[in-house]
């Protein structure tokens, strides 16, 4: 039922409530928003499995308890689903455990968002910035520094001050699938960056953990989302991840140079500004951006 109403809300975003109460007098506007827009829901539907998956398998292949995925729908959001969860019902051991389990998911939502993205901007195309400077509840969906510097390579070289792109929903996907990986890949508490770090570094994480968050919460003075978060972390998800005995054995140069990876990726794959309204550029330099707000 989750993943049905998932899909609905993905593909029909606030237009979901025309199908339960107006159905008739706007069918013709609802198929066109399903044949526009389901190569995104359905891609997005396979990136959140996936990654939700990258969990669920080594927790079973740990004879772990776990739930299947429960896809969250969203209506109201501009992206139609605030992801998915799954829920391990019983204690992690040590940290190899952790590890492999924490890892298992963002590695697969990066390997096929970026596909995603990368594959959707060539049916993407430019268009006149100043074409939608009147359109004042337009949405804009922001840049990391991957997604800039892709644009340009495979569109460009423009410039973002006067132009921007108007992406397929394929490539929509990809950018979802981008932020949901780097949303997880924040190391702090029970998110998948918390398992990452905590295995890497053990109980020594401690010792600064709350210092990174504080340097964290400073990213409330580029956009109102990284406040929002700030106190989900704080309240809810936690600063610092629960204690796991120590693994017996080291984790391995393998495991070791994966978390690095997966760790560094976040710094290419962050959205500094994930959403603003229709007077903020689109794809806007990074750098220029974080100028401009200071």
């Amino acid at each position: 039922m989750l993943l049905v109403l998932t899909f609905l809300t993905l593909t029909f975003k606030e237009h979901v409530w025309t199908i339960l109460f107006a159905f008739n007098e706007n069918r013709q506007l609802l198929e066109e928003i399903f044949w526009r827009d389901y190569p995104y829901s359905l891609s997005l539907l396979l990136i959140l499995f996936c990654h939700e998956m990258g969990h669920y398998v080594p927790a079973r292949i740990y004879k772990l308890k776990t739930t299947l995925p429960y896809f969250i729908p969203m209506p109201l959001s501009p992206v139609g689903t605030m992801g998915a969860v799954i829920q391990i019902q019983e204690p992690i051991q040590d940290k190899i455990k952790l590890f492999d389990i924490g890892v298992g998911g963002p590695s697969m939502s990066l390997i096929l968002s970026i596909p995603c993205w990368i594959l959707g901007l060539y049916f993407s195309d430019l268009v006149n910035l100043a074409d939608y400077a009147h359109k004042k509840n337009v949405l804009n969906f922001g840049d990391s520094l991957l997604t800039y510097y892709t644009g340009q390579f495979i569109l460009g070289p423009y410039d973002p001050v006067t132009t921007t792109i108007r992406i397929h929903p394929l490539a929509m996907a990809g950018w979802v699938g981008l932020l949901v990986t780097a949303i997880n890949l924040f190391p702090f508490g029970q998110l998948d960056g918390g398992h990452i770090i905590y295995a890497l570094f053990g109980e020594s994480y401690r010792k600064w953990i709350h210092y990174l968050f504080f340097a964290f919460i400073f990213l409330g003075f580029v956009s109102i989302t990284w406040v929002i978060w700030g106190f989900i972390i704080f309240y809810l998800i936690k600063v610092e991840h629960p204690y796991v005995p120590d693994a017996e054995v080291d984790l391995g140069w393998g495991r070791k140079a994966l978390g690095y990876f997966m760790l560094a990726s976040l710094v290419f794959i962050f959205i500094p500004v994930p959403l603003s309204s229709g007077e903020t550029l689109l794809y806007e330099d990074i750098w220029s951006y974080l100028q401009k707000s200071f």
